[in-house]
């Protein structure tokens, strides 16, 4: 979900950006921009800018701020790194404030809800399933692809209603009637998104996911 400016008050919004500048300052130091001036590269990681702008802006919306899109995230970060992504958060939020005209005070918060919470938790179980579990595609694409995607947009849908609360723009027995119920759909919806996808591309196009390692998760199997 997005928080347009208006819904946000000045006490949330701004130390949202400033966490965010924080983490985004982080993730710059630790990207491989220098990766960015290879043409093959630079192409692939906008093309998946594009595609995130209009996933996010295709939506169904049951508030101004509450609404359910799928977020997409869980595929970037296993294709290009926490880093990159977390750049990439950054350029589809500008290039969707312009398009629609919105305000970027509500920036930091959309970033970390959107985009920081789904990469937080794609990259934690990344390194979990690479570290305690064994060393398999199907262990790669369900639980990095599948299981991380739908515990991404569970815990940003979360997020989102807990903002919300926060900032009065909506209740707990609203959310109770018309926003939880809708969870179960959205994370099977996200989680098959993502899984199909990084399935797709493990198959066909294993150069183009970082994350993916054919010596470790097929040819010594």
């Amino acid at each position: 979900m997005d928080f347009p400016a208006e819904l946000l008050p000045a006490g949330l919004s701004w130390p949202a950006n400033a966490l965010f500048a924080a983490v985004l300052w982080t993730a710059l130091r630790r990207a491989p921009l220098s990766r960015l001036l290879e043409n093959r590269f630079s192409h692939l990681f906008f093309a998946a800018c594009v595609a995130l702008l209009v996933l996010w802006n295709t939506r169904a919306g049951v508030l101004p701020a509450l609404n359910f899109h799928l977020l997409g995230m869980t595929v970037v970060t296993l294709m290009f790194g926490w880093p990159l992504a977390m750049l990439a958060v950054l350029i589809v939020l500008i290039g969707s404030g312009f398009y629609n005209g919105d305000s970027f005070t509500s920036l930091g918060m959309n970033a970390l809800v959107m985009g920081g919470i789904p990469v937080l938790v794609t990259s934690r179980l990344l390194g979990f399933a690479q570290r305690r579990l064994p060393h398999h595609f199907f262990v790669y694409v369900y639980v990095n692809g599948f299981l991380a995607a739908g515990v991404s947009i569970l815990l940003s849908s979360l997020a989102g209603a807990g903002v919300m609360l926060a900032s009065n723009a909506a209740n707990a027995e609203w959310l109770d009637y018309q926003y939880y119920p809708y969870f179960p759909l959205v994370f099977f919806a996200e989680a098959l998104f993502n899984g199909m996808l990084m399935t797709a591309l493990v198959a066909l196009r294993p150069e183009w996911v970082s994350s993916f390692d054919d010596e470790r998760y097929i040819h010594n199997k």
